[in-house]
């Protein structure tokens, strides 16, 4: 079955490289190879992405949004596979967009229990933080780096 296509896939890399000024764009096989699949998973099927963005600001999320919605393709969030569940496979000619690079955390307001971070913060690395300022966050345990050890909550501090 012919299926056609109203842009070529190097016009549609080209719009979204303009797009992505702070991150990076990969479309090279191994790259994509790596990054279209679960690394708890093996052998799949559905094709590999059409690239894969590491964004370096909300600028490059923006971007890669305004190009999926132009061009009508799928975005494939990822974050740092911390997790034992990732549910994160690419599709075949999809956009996956990693928020790795965005992980830093904004603001931790004791005043207002409030931490203000950006997407690619791991739960771990805020619950540090928020222990250095008298408080805690209970990360969900799948999410640590230290897996298989037994973090005992405190209660907050906060008020």
């Amino acid at each position: 079955m012919t299926v056609f296509k109203a842009f070529s896939d190097d016009q549609i890399l080209a719009f979204l490289k303009d797009q992505v000024k702070a991150g990076t764009v990969y479309t090279d096989e191994a790259t994509l190879q790596k990054q279209s699949f679960s690394p708890n998973l093996s052998g799949d099927d559905s094709g590999l992405a059409l690239a894969y963005i590491e964004a370096g600001n909300s600028d490059d999320v923006k971007g890669v949004l305004k190009t999926a919605r132009k061009y009508h393709i799928a975005v494939i969030p990822q974050d740092q596979f911390t997790t034992t569940v990732i549910g994160a496979d690419g599709v075949a000619g999809s956009f996956i967009l990693s928020t790795k690079k965005m992980n830093q955390i904004v603001e931790i307001s004791k005043a207002d229990s409030l931490a203000v971070v950006q997407p690619g913060v791991i739960n771990g690395d805020l619950d540090e933080a928020a222990r250095k300022e008298g408080m805690f966050y209970a990360p969900d345990p799948a999410q640590s780096r230290f897996l298989g050890s037994v973090v005992t909550p405190q209660p907050t501090l906060a008020g």
